[in-house]
């Protein structure tokens, strides 16, 4: 008796997950729904490298035109100031990306904590 109801309790406990394998094991048996889905991959696939294409073809029209004066060395220049500048905003970005990140972790905290005080956060410029 106590077999059949440890045996039972299993069977139950890992109902969800077995319901859960024959339903993934049944959309990807489909034919239909894989050709569906790898067509759908597809065009969004296709439509980043569009867009990609789109702004590599922006930036190469822009700076052929912004630079056409410049001689290598200049280029040069330029080229170390706009990565030093890219460095800066990247790294504002992974800042700010944490900062939302925090916020978003103590606002859940500060739901079930009431009483606690507020956060202020300067902004760096």
């Amino acid at each position: 008796m106590l077999g059949k109801m440890v045996s039972m309790g299993f069977e139950l406990a890992t109902l969800p997950a077995r319901m859960t394998l024959r339903g993934v094991r049944a959309a990807v048996a489909a034919p239909g729904d894989v050709g569906y889905f790898m067509r759908e991959l597809r065009l969004a696939s296709d439509e980043v490298a569009r867009e990609v294409q789109q702004v590599l073809a922006a930036v190469d029209a822009e700076m052929t035109q912004k630079a056409a004066h410049l001689d290598p060395v200049q280029k040069q220049q330029a080229a170390e100031l706009a990565l030093g500048a890219a460095e800066q905003h990247l790294s504002m970005a992974a800042v700010n990306v944490l900062r939302a990140l925090w916020l978003q972790l103590d606002a859940g905290r500060s739901l079930q904590e009431p009483g606690r005080e507020g956060v202020v956060i300067e902004h760096e410029r």
